[in-house]
């Protein structure tokens, strides 16, 4: 069999020639595979150079018309040829292509947001974003809430139980619950809209995760991080088109500051990754030796991604961003790169791919899907590997959502 491959703006159009059959399934499969990973969810498959149809070639259509279905996809046949025509009748599948797209012309589909409005292209870091307004005046509040504070030592004040609602965000060392908390547990974190997210620090090949479930509001113990609540401003959507150029974790950081017209903000990504750059701590907050960052000490307490992983993932990004940031955010902030004015707090969440859906969406529901039957891969502590010669760099994302908002954490820090 040939398979030649064409994109025609942001739809895909694959012209087989030969028999799809058991030989040819997988090959054809991949084809399908590849071409959603690269961003096209739209589909035209040309059929009419085929000659042979089976049970195999059939099961790869469907897959892929679900596959499509469930991402809000579109998939249409281009002339299948006589045999293959029916074939498709005999096995009932003719119906299942007609309910969905089968004719040769079809429209674009027109994408809004909530409020029927359509999204504003914007150039920012060099780069194409399609921009949706959230809140136009919304501006959220941070709370710092110190490392020094000891979840074993009674006499001072103890860490912060946060519950994880709609509007809150937040990032740091700590655990999942407020009951019983066992301080041995704590290990990254990271929570937003109803869900959080840790790496245990006693148990880093396991990370954990609660979702909000009808009553349930997942609550979290902070051992120390931020916590931001309030509704977000923007929605920024970048590598709609499929071949758009991919974009480092800093273009995504100045086009987030400079969208909100604020020294600091707060972002949250769901992406499809190129890469990931990042560390975490593999022992809890509390039993960090003296010599944590010695080497080679250091090798035992951190997992350092010496070079680029999770490659072709899809991760959940909660962070907060600052041009040239005070204290006591700037303890919680590291430069993104050497010399830099911005500064970042950044943790991802790393699943098996799963594509972003295109357009406007929301992000209860986008984090909903991404955890639905999901395995949570890793917990990182985004880094930028700048080291001359030897650093592995930063993370790159392919596409994506980004939901930002300013911040003032001028208001109580937690000490």
């Amino acid at each position: 069999m040939e398979i030649i491959t064409q994109l025609d703006d942001d739809e895909m159009r694959i012209e087989l020639r030969g028999r799809l059959d058991a030989a040819w399934s997988n090959s054809v499969n991949k084809t399908f595979q590849d071409t959603v990973h690269e961003g096209s969810h739209r589909i035209a498959l040309d059929l009419s150079q085929v000659t042979y149809l089976s049970s195999a070639g059939i099961r790869v259509l469907v897959i892929l018309t679900k596959n499509l279905k469930a991402i809000g996809g579109s998939f249409r046949l281009i002339n299948p040829s006589s045999t293959v025509s029916e074939v498709l009748k005999l096995v009932g599948f003719q119906p299942l292509l007609d309910s969905f797209v089968t004719s040769a012309i079809i429209e674009k589909p027109i994408i809004k947001d909530q409020n029927n409005i359509m999204p504003r292209r914007v150039t920012m870091a060099e780069n194409d974003f399609d921009v949706y307004t959230l809140n136009e005046a919304s501006i959220q509040q941070g709370l710092v809430i110190d490392k020094n504070v000891s979840v074993l030592d009674s006499s001072i004040k103890k860490t912060v139980t946060i519950p994880i609602h709609s509007d809150t965000l937040v990032i740091g060392q700590g655990v999942l619950g407020s009951a019983n908390v066992n301080a041995e547990h704590s290990g990254e974190l990271l929570a937003v809209s109803g869900l959080a997210i840790t790496l245990p620090g006693d148990d880093p090949a396991h990370p954990d995760w609660m979702q909000q479930e009808a009553e349930l509001v997942p609550e979290v113990t902070l051992y120390h991080g931020l916590k931001v609540t309030g509704k977000f401003r923007y929605l920024l959507k970048f590598g709609e088109i499929p071949e758009t150029p991919t974009l480092r974790l800093s273009e995504l950081a100045q086009a987030a500051l400079e969208i909100c017209a604020s020294d600091t903000v707060s972002w949250v990504v769901l992406a499809e990754a190129v890469h990931l750059i990042g560390a975490a701590a593999q022992v809890s907050p509390e039993k960090h030796p003296d010599d944590f960052f010695n080497f080679p000490a250091i090798r035992n307490h951190l997992l350092f991604t010496a070079e680029p992983a999770y490659r072709d993932d899809t991760c959940l990004i909660v962070g907060v961003i600052a041009r040239n940031p005070n204290f006591p955010l700037a303890h919680q902030l590291r430069p993104l790169a050497t010399g830099s004015e911005f500064f970042i707090h950044a943790h991802a969440c790393i699943v098996p791919f799963s594509p972003v859906l295109k357009g406007f969406i929301q992000l209860p529901e986008s984090l909903e899907k991404l955890m639905f039957t999901q395995t949570i891969r890793g917990v990182l502590h985004l880094l930028n590997d700048d080291r001359e010669g030897v650093g592995a760099g930063e993370s790159v994302l392919r596409r994506g959502a980004l939901w930002c908002a300013p911040v003032d954490f001028t208001g109580e820090t937690s000490v």
